[in-house]
């Protein structure tokens, strides 16, 4: 028996006074998976999600959160939501916060927080009020009290926003670990590289309308070009040229244009053959930036 969606969404909408912030929009996303909302500001991605979580009150349709309709409070049981803007009392701890919300919620421990904290190297800050800490350390902490536990779904808006190089780097590998124990996770973030690294799916949102969805493997397109990893990078380039490619070589990456008449399979029995070695070909695809440019460029002209 197939599983449910972790969320379905059907006919969503929401107006704020003559801005229409979503236009009805229909999504699935699958249990487990780790899903991007993608889109330049003011897209409709963070509406989308505080509609979805009754937040604000959508104008039309319809959400259904882990089988149970989003209208119905226990739609929001084992789902986390961590906003763009955290704001704490500067006389609160994290401690004390956590104790608060686990009054209500009562899905994690003490010691599931401290576990959570650890992860993210703030264990030191549990005890300290938030008054005393700066912008990254808030984060830190609480994005801590917001995943601590098992929570089935979450939904994160900018969590990496504020954070130092080693903070981004240890939350992304706190969502993979999640996501590996099969928590589903939706990320709203301006940082495609970060997205890139960790998510499996997405939707690019334009002036509130869903203009893509899917698997990024099925949305990044290829260039019409490989890409071969090689000790002898420079070499190997130059021995492709002789053969009548237009190869060029950076660091241990040779990057080859495929022209018309030219196949993959042709360029990979030339470098075998070569006798020079490598460790990878590959056709080359667009990133997730190339990708995001081109679905809002195409967007606009469409509607130009």
């Amino acid at each position: 028996m197939q599983a449910l969606p972790a969320l379905e969404v059907y006919g969503v909408s929401k107006r704020y006074g003559r801005l229409q912030a979503l236009h009805p929009l229909d999504l699935i996303i699958p249990r487990g998976a780790v899903f991007a909302l993608l889109g330049s500001n003011g897209a409709g991605k963070t509406t989308f999600m505080k509609a979805v979580l009754g937040l604000v009150s959508a104008d039309s349709g319809r959400a259904v959160i882990n089988g149970v309709e989003h209208a119905r409070p226990a739609s929001r049981r084992g789902v986390r939501y961590f906003p763009e803007t955290v704001r704490f009392g500067s006389w609160a701890t994290p401690e004390f916060m956590h104790s608060q919300i686990e009054r209500i919620r009562r899905e994690s421990t003490r010691e599931d927080l401290l576990s959570r904290a650890t992860q993210l190297g703030c264990a030191d800050l549990l005890g300290r009020p938030f008054g005393r800490m700066s912008h990254g350390q808030t984060r830190r902490a609480a994005l801590a009290i917001a995943t601590s536990g098992r929570p089935s779904m979450l939904f994160l808006d900018e969590p990496s926003n504020g954070l130092d190089p080693e903070g981004r780097i240890l939350v992304r590998e706190l969502l993979r670990q999640m996501a590996a124990s099969g928590t589903t996770i939706v990320i709203n973030s301006h940082l495609l590289g970060e997205v890139e690294a960790v998510c499996s799916m997405a939707a690019f949102l334009c002036r509130g309308r869903v203009v893509a969805s899917g698997s990024l493997d099925t949305l990044l397109r290829y260039k019409g070009s490989a890409r071969i990893e090689s000790p002898m990078a420079g070499a190997l380039a130059e021995r492709l040229s002789g053969s009548g490619y237009e190869a060029a070589s950076t660091g241990p990456v040779v990057t080859v244009p495929l022209p018309e008449g030219r196949t993959f399979a042709a360029l990979t029995a030339e470098v075998a053959g070569s006798g020079i070695p490598f460790t990878l070909i590959e056709l080359a695809r667009e990133n997730l930036e190339e990708l995001f440019l081109r679905l809002v460029h195409s967007d606009e002209e469409g509607s130009g």
